[in-house]
């Protein structure tokens, strides 16, 4: 444990990357004070009213044209936030916190934080919050490497999460061979010279660019390999440690009947993973991180997603507007209002499995 003196202050404000590359000398390509891009997701025709009043308003995205910002001695603390190079500052625009305003950052609670580790050269960090997790590496993770170009900013060390396979075939067939470092939560660098990508959109909610971008990038395996379902698929979460479907039994006794192949996709590498979804026709899921491997299907699958009522994520709806596809949400009856409650979401689903059936 390291003696109190050789902890330091943790930051104490917010500002955006852009004032904090100027203010240190570095440089901001890419951007030039340019338009916003405006995506309006299309309402899903096949879902109640209720849900369709609950989706409306998350319906319009807003996103700033890309950057790459280039930062003399930045700092990297945690999955992907990046600090000045005197660790007073957060760049709130690339050190996402879900639900805090930009002024608001888990870091500045902070009491004290490690010094950091000096890393020499040009590092390129991609990595962020929940990055570990399937959905936000391959949606906003993984989309930042991708805009630095197959040179990766000239960057030798890169910061990223690769602990999941899928991180790990990810990289290979990109073909980096640099030295990869997967950050820690209280992991903290500083950098010679750190290249930053801005962040794709805007949280939870992915842009055409990033779609067309991640779909560009796996175009070499379109052709290769059968796929692990056929052309209806049912998404099972029976070994998932939340969010678990309760009355599974039921509702898969029905899909069964119907020709639907039942798949566990952490049972699969990313490749088959990739394939199931660019040859299913019909996709039945519960909401989870999985559902993200709709990037890859191809427009007018049908998609079938349902949800508990205290935890509607609209996150897969504007990603299968996106794609085309004809998204069809159910969610089960009942008096409680319609929500998004971050708590609840943990909690197992009981699905009407009627209403499952007339979607499909």
């Amino acid at each position: 444990m390291l003696p109190a003196d050789h902890y330091l202050p943790p930051p104490v404000t917010c500002e955006r990357l852009a004032t904090l590359a100027a203010r240190a000398g570095g440089t901001l390509e890419g951007w030039s004070g340019g338009a916003a891009t405006r995506v309006e997701s299309t309402l899903p025709v096949h879902a109640t009213e209720e849900v369709r009043n609950f989706f409306r308003g998350s319906a319009t995205v807003v996103s700033e044209p890309d950057f790459v910002a280039r930062l003399p001695g930045g700092r990297v603390f945690g999955s992907g936030n990046v600090l000045s190079a005197d660790g007073r500052t957060i760049a709130r625009d690339v050190s996402w916190d879900f639900g805090r305003g930009f002024e608001e950052h888990w870091l500045l609670s902070y009491k004290k934080i490690r010094p950091p580790v000096a890393l020499s050269g040009t590092v390129a960090v991609v990595a962020t919050t929940l990055g570990a997790g399937y959905s936000h590496w391959l949606l906003e993770e993984w989309p930042r490497l991708l805009a630095l170009g197959p040179q990766v900013g000239g960057a030798g060390k890169l910061i990223a999460h690769t602990k999941q396979p899928c991180a790990r075939a990810a990289l290979a067939l990109h073909g980096w061979r640099g030295e990869v470092i997967d950050p820690g939560r209280s992991a903290h660098y500083v950098c010679e010279q750190l290249v930053v990508p801005s962040m794709p959109g805007s949280e939870g909610r992915p842009t055409p660019g990033v779609v067309a971008r991640v779909r560009e990038f796996v175009a070499p395996w379109s052709d290769a390999g059968a796929s692990p379902g056929g052309e209806r698929i049912y998404i099972t979460r029976e070994q998932a440690r939340r969010r678990r479907v309760a009355n599974e039994a039921d509702l898969w006794a029905q899909l069964e009947a119907r020709g639907f192949v039942k798949l566990r996709l952490e049972a699969l590498t990313w490749r088959e993973q990739i394939h199931a979804f660019r040859r299913a026709r019909v996709v039945v899921a519960a909401h989870g991180a999985g559902l993200a491997n709709l990037v890859f299907c191809e427009a007018g699958t049908r998609v079938v997603e349902f949800f508990n009522r205290a935890y509607v994520n609209g996150n897969f709806w504007r990603l299968a507007a996106l794609r085309g596809l004809d998204y069809r949400p159910v969610v089960a009856a009942g008096a409680e209002p319609l929500a998004q409650i971050a708590a609840r979401g943990r909690e197992d689903i009981v699905v009407e499995v009627a209403a499952v059936m007339r979607a499909v």
